[in-house]
């Protein structure tokens, strides 16, 4: 998790198909276009299928974060206390958590 929003990512963590899916839904993510290197990564180790697959993974996991940050869901208690787990060890977590909001 710790490296998850490095770029370029470091060498040594992740092994070729971890690191072509996490380089893809980075580009996702931000909305880049997915180029032909970025495409040939991820089928040089999977086949369309799975690449559809992931695709698909990686759109629904920014569909609902984008709804959870829009409408400030709450998290469970026990979802919230493994986040706070992980924060109390360092670089366990790349992602801080978010503040709550302010006023109202």
């Amino acid at each position: 998790m710790h490296h998850l929003n490095a770029d370029p990512l470091p060498d040594g963590v992740y092994d070729a198909p971890q690191a072509a899916i996490i380089r893809y839904a980075q580009k996702s993510t931000r909305l880049e276009r997915i180029d032909d290197a970025s495409y040939a990564a991820l089928a040089d180790h999977f086949s369309v299928p799975q690449i559809m697959d992931i695709c698909l993974t990686v759109g629904l996991s920014n569909m609902v974060n984008r709804f959870h940050a829009t409408f400030l869901t709450d998290v469970d208690a026990a979802t919230l206390a493994e986040v706070e787990a992980g924060d109390a060890i360092a670089g366990v977590c790349a992602i801080p958590m978010p503040k709550p909001p302010t006023g109202g």
